[in-house]
């Protein structure tokens, strides 16, 4: 990494610039993402994998749904390619550093060109990418500090050293992985036809056709569960080895591409001599710097290959854990103590990676270890059962001092007599009125403290019982009653009931969907890149400029918004529904061509414009997924009256405070053969477009619509446009993503009071003895459910039980727990914690001996 520069990388042969592909281990694969668990640590490539599959099924849709000449100018142009990418790396920051589209050589048609480019004319090669910029020097940046708003476009398949379809060229390694695709013999294999059922509306309140048009499209392919090679022809997402992108960034990054389908030759009425043909590759890009490396040992949370594997330097009677965020650097691990091992005393918690990796030679021998348990037990089947005995008592007492006192002692007076006695002494020394004073004054005190008791609890339901809850314990018994009535409803509430139950019976609670914001950022960020999108379309172009021979962009048409939506949802497993809904009178569209009808001279404007793509799975098709969209317009009940639209609209309709200014310099050909690069003439290109935390994440619901027929959560995004005089920004619309809910995880354990989350304080650790770490469950289709903690050890403590593992699992406490509560035979007590050292503790036998013959002689 260090040997090649800026400077000497046009000097360097391939193989000094790319790294091996074992370098990124865990990279995620299509074909395995509802079998296998997707880590913290992956959150970021699994980002970049379904951005990229985002991408090319938008492409291949719209390319192929508007493949006639009548449609060719309403083909997105070249803004439209430009504000495309550059909201892929605006709307992910921290996830995504470039985005672009590759075409092959003669396979992209302009449809910018006035005059100088015959119609059904080819670009030989044409690549935009968009790169965040460190924009620390930019001179409207006068803090100096970089805001990673800063955006450069360029054209990769303009200049002298352009040809990215060449052998030689060397930063192009995702080039080969799909083009060229000259010939058809891996086209069963290398695209998929795809079928998506669509209802028009072109009137408010009223379908065209109240069924749905099936439009057939190919797009990438989709593999077999069995394809586990890394570049298989079948998956639809492939991966390239880190590289250093010489000349362009020059940084070392890494690839997620994606095949863009169409049908080559366009516009042909011989349907036999045309084919899918893979036309453009998909791109997005991440600096190598930011994936985080594992540094355990092979096992099955970190399989091979792994070419980082083994670099820890945990003790041999510790064992390895990685940590998330640390990115390419030591230290990103934590030693935790192997089964039949408990931290010293003076240690809390597992040794940190990044204090090894700085400690010195004598504090490494030294340190860094886990003591031994000695006398560890076998785990029990169920809870054994003990000899019971009474709590001691008074009576006990006095039995047990006659046996060891002398005879002629003088009797002991228990403290119950002598309370008795010295009480009836002052009941005869006081006369009537006083006791009858007395015992008024003791029944007004008992009378207030009974009505203080009532006035401080306040059934909310009938039927609720009264916990009480001192402050320091770490279990909630009326919050885990409140879970238990949550999981009952969702578990309750399915498609076949849902029409029958009270509007209030398909709402949880919103603190029930606690941890969305951070697990689900990823979905959230995708509707978040269709906002920015729209923002910056909405705020720049306008379709009457022409800039000699190159023409603006058109405006947005329906085909445009529907293929995102639908690409939203083809490209991610765990989002069931997305759409994009204006505001009113607030989509417009340019005039269809040849138009003679005066009204739409200027275009057509709609009432109301709410494309909605959602994944359908119905009965008769043997549980396949399906794929529609609708428009809401045709709905009679107008969207913009949801609590979800007006509540958005109200808070941004004329309160822009907050806004980010986003900053796009695209640099564009200079002719249709890609001889330079020229500024475009607005350059360069500022928008406002919101940040992620101006969203927001609806309380979970059961979208009992016919549609989705879930349970889900869904994130909310405005998007901004100029009003028609261009003089201001204007609210027009929002973007919306359904996440299904069974997809999050719950946190049980303790939280502070002031966090909103409905499940805290309701794992089941003993925690005198232990504490709860979260746990992520082992089944990546069904989260939603108890038990995903774990309860370690603390300090000071160690696990008793000789078996495999060092904590009790969250799942198996819940179970022992509820078998406890039905009174069946359980083990729930004895899922403890003891105290660390306590069994090598020996017994002395001469310090026995003095103390029973101490007892002798105090008898005799």
């Amino acid at each position: 990494m260090t040997t090649v520069t800026e400077e000497n990388c046009r000097s360097k042969p391939r193989h000094e610039i790319e790294f091996p592909s074992e370098t990124v281990a865990q990279r995620p694969r299509y074909n395995m993402l509802l079998t296998s668990a997707i880590y913290s640590n992956r959150s970021q490539l699994l980002h970049m994998h379904n951005m990229a599959l985002n991408r090319a099924h938008f492409y291949s849709f719209i390319y192929q749904r508007l493949n006639r000449s009548v449609d060719f100018n309403f083909q997105p142009g070249l803004m439209y390619l430009y504000m495309s990418a550059t909201a892929d790396v605006t709307a992910s920051q921290g996830f995504i550093n470039g985005s672009a589209i590759f075409y092959d050589n003669h396979c992209y048609y302009p449809n910018w060109y006035n005059k100088i480019l015959d119609f059904n004319k080819t670009t030989p090669l044409f690549g935009p990418r968009a790169w965040r910029e460190d924009d620390y020097a930019e001179t409207t940046n006068y803090l100096r500090e970089p805001t990673n708003r800063t955006v450069d476009i360029h054209d990769y398949g303009t200049g002298w050293n352009s040809n990215y379809s060449s052998q030689a060229y060397k930063t192009a390694p995702w080039y080969p992985l799909w083009l060229p695709d000259l010939t058809g013999n891996q086209d069963s294999l290398t695209k998929f036809t795809y079928a998506v059922g669509i209802k028009f509306s072109n009137e408010t309140g009223k379908f065209i056709d109240n069924e749905f048009v099936a439009i057939p499209y190919f797009g990438p392919p989709q593999p077999g569960i069995n394809d586990n090679e890394e570049n298989s022809p079948s998956l639809p997402v492939k991966w390239t080895k880190p590289y250093f992108d010489c000349g362009r960034s020059n940084k070392w990054i890494v690839t997620a591409s994606a095949p863009v389908v169409e049908y080559m030759p366009r516009y042909s009425d011989f349907i036999h001599l045309r084919r899918p043909r893979t036309v453009a590759v998909s791109a997005m890009d991440i600096e190598f710097e930011r994936i985080d490396i594992n540094p355990c040992p092979i096992s099955d949370g970190n399989p091979e290959p792994n070419y980082f594997a083994g670099t820890a330097r945990c003790k041999p009677s510790t064992m390895c854990e990685v940590i998330h965020g640390f990115g390419f650097r030591r230290g990103g691990y934590q030693c935790v103590c192997k089964p039949g091992y408990y931290y010293p005393w003076w240690h809390d918690g597992p040794f940190l990676g990044l204090e090894i990796e700085q400690a010195t030679g004598a504090e490494y021998d030294v340190g860094f270890e886990c003591l031994q348990v000695e006398e560890l037990m076998v785990p029990p089947n169920e809870m054994p059962s003990f000899v019971e005995r009474k709590r001691r008592s008074a009576s006990l007492q006095d039995r047990f001092l006659d046996l060891i006192s002398p005879s002629d002692s003088s009797p002991r007076v228990s403290p119950t007599e002598a309370l008795s006695d010295s009480e009836s002494t002052r009941q005869k020394r006081s006369t009537p009125r006083k006791v009858k004073k007395l015992v008024a004054k003791r029944s007004a005190i008992k009378s207030i403290r009974e009505r203080m008791q009532e006035r401080r609890f306040i059934p909310r339901y009938q039927g609720e019982k009264r916990f009480m809850r001192h402050k320091r314990d770490l279990f909630d018994q009326e919050l885990y009653a409140r879970m238990e009535k949550i999981l009952y409803r969702k578990q309750n509430t399915n498609k076949g009931n849902c029409r029958t139950k009270p509007d209030y019976e398909l709402f949880l609670p919103g603190d029930a969907g606690y941890g969305a914001e951070r697990q689900f950022e990823g979905e959230a960020r995708t509707a978040l890149r269709l906002s920015h999108f729209l923002c910056d379309f909405l705020q720049n172009i306008d379709e009457y400029e022409e800039f000699g021979s190159v023409r603006g962009d058109k405006r947005l048409n329906e085909t445009h918004i529907l293929g995102e939506v639908l690409a939203n949802v083809m490209s991610n497993f765990k989002i069931l529904g997305s759409g994009a809904f204006f505001d009113r009178y607030k989509f417009r569209m340019s005039p269809p061509e040849n138009n003679t009808d005066p009204r739409f001279v200027h275009g057509i404007t709609r009432e109301f414009f709410g494309p909605f793509a959602y994944t359908h799975t119905a009965a008769d098709t043997d549980g396949t997924e399906k794929f529609r969209a609708v428009d809401y317009a045709g709905f009679k009940a107008p969207y913009t009256q949801q609590r979800w639209f007006r509540d958005m609209k109200a808070r941004w309709q004329t309160n822009f405070e907050g806004l980010e200014q986003y900053t796009a310099k695209p640099m564009v050909r200079s002719d249709p053969n890609g001889t330079s690069l020229v500024r475009w003439e607005h350059y360069p290109l500022r928008y406002f477009a919101p940040k992620y935390e101006h969203g927001e994440w609806l309380r979970p619901t059961f979208k009992c619509d016919g549609m989705v027929d879930e349970w889900v959560v869904t994130y909310v995004a405005p998007f901004f446009g100029m009003n028609p005089l261009k003089t201001r920004l204007e609210f027009h619309g929002v973007v919306t993503v359904d996440v299904k809910l069974d997809f999050l995880e719950l946190r049980q354990c303790p939280g502070d009071y002031s966090v909103a989350n409905a499940f805290k304080n309701t794992a089941r650790c003993h925690f005198k003895s232990q504490y709860c770490l979260p746990l992520p469950l082992q089944t990546p289709t069904q989260r939603y459910l108890r038990g995903a903690y774990k309860c370690e050890c603390r300090q000071g403590y160690e696990y008793p039980f000789n078996d495999l593992s060092w904590f009790f699992d969250g799942q198996m406490m819940e179970e022992e727990y509820n078998k406890m509560l039905r009174g069946e035979p359980n083990r729930y007590d004895t899922l403890k914690c003891r105290i660390a050292g306590a069994s090598s503790v020996t017994i002395s036998w001469l310090l026995l001996s003095l103390s029973f013959f101490l007892y002798l002689w105090n008898r005799s």
